[in-house]
């Protein structure tokens, strides 16, 4: 994962833990003022999965619609395209910290606290009960907080400003970015064609062996220096998906013979990668996944990056781990 996910993911899930212990004491504070309490109705026991997320920002004017297929999150609108699952997982578990807070009594109308007509509202479809709406309000006098209710209920909460931001989530960070996502130890054979370049390692009782260049055919490869090719690998990611491309396959340089970067984890089990011409004025190259229709950009950084990894680990030179995990 590259520092930038990893600092959204951490973040985010900061946010889900810590967001209980700080909404305790913004509670505290608010009850010296209003020490009347609202019974809650909305709660999410463990057997309660989320199964779908509708967010609506009237701010921007747009709708996001997230659905759980058997376990795996999926981008419905304004997309569809499988999502990140653990962006999303974050969303689903700050739901549920939210069902679990202690409900306030209102002094004022719903105008004064931004509730009336919220900046946010998420539904939330959720199996063995009705589906649940949050709204998001105005910013708290009290602290660096925003105002949330339960439309069902009487009651409402304060959450952290910075919840609010990590709920609102764009299109493309819900988006799943990585190019390759099959689990590492399912891989079985790697192939990639680049240029003049040709490599293939095949996987036999847990060792990896050269099939190409075949100056290197049938010799072990050590276990460190695949295991850095295979984290290049999963270390590929989607600079940005072009949904509105009106272009052909040809046009972006996508032809019978073209770079690509195979990966077979079994029998009818394999993806594909496929590179385009470049885009200078993006540093990035045009991409899509074999089976899909989006087109995409990938670094062009990254991408010599991994180039340069493969040349050093086929004449043997001692390659940065450091590097290839940046």
């Amino acid at each position: 994962m590259n520092f930038g996910r990893t600092i959204i993911f951490s973040i985010l899930f900061a946010l889900v833990v810590g967001v209980y212990g700080y909404q305790q004491h913004l509670q505290k504070q608010a009850l010296v003022n209003v020490p009347d309490e609202v019974n809650r109705k909305v709660f999410f026991e463990k057997s309660n999965k989320i199964r779908q997320i509708e967010i609506l920002d009237h701010v921007k004017n747009s709708r996001i619609v997230l659905r759980n297929n058997d376990g795996k999150w999926s981008l419905e609108s304004p997309v569809r395209y499988p999502a990140d699952f653990n962006i999303v997982e974050g969303l689903a578990m700050t739901a549920r910290w939210f069902g679990k807070q202690p409900r306030l009594r209102a002094e004022k109308d719903w105008e004064e606290y931004g509730l009336a007509k919220p900046e946010v509202e998420m539904m939330y479809e959720v199996t063995g009960k009705k589906a649940e709406k949050l709204l998001i309000g105005a910013k708290s006098p009290i602290g660096d907080a925003v105002f949330c209710k339960w439309d069902s209920e009487r009651g409402y909460f304060l959450i952290p400003s910075a919840a609010k931001a990590a709920l609102l989530q764009s299109v493309y960070s819900l988006r799943e970015k990585r190019v390759f996502r099959l689990p590492e130890e399912a891989y079985g054979k790697v192939s990639v064609e680049m240029g003049k370049h040709s490599y293939q390692w095949k996987r036999d009782q847990g060792d990896w062996f050269w099939l190409e260049p075949v100056s290197k055919f049938g010799k072990k490869i050590p276990i460190e220096r695949m295991r850095l090719i295979l984290n290049a690998l999963q270390n590929l990611y989607i600079k940005e998906y072009l949904d509105e491309n009106k272009k052909s396959k040809a046009e972006l340089g996508f032809f019978i013979i073209h770079d690509r970067i195979r990966i077979e984890a079994g029998p009818g089990v394999s993806e594909v990668f496929h590179f385009g011409n470049e885009v200078p004025e993006k540093n990035a190259y045009y991409g899509f996944r074999e089976g899909e229709d989006v087109v995409f950009l990938i670094d062009r950084e990254k991408v010599f990056e991994f180039l340069d990894l493969l040349e050093a680990i086929e004449k043997g030179k001692i390659f940065s781990v450091e590097k290839v995990a940046s």
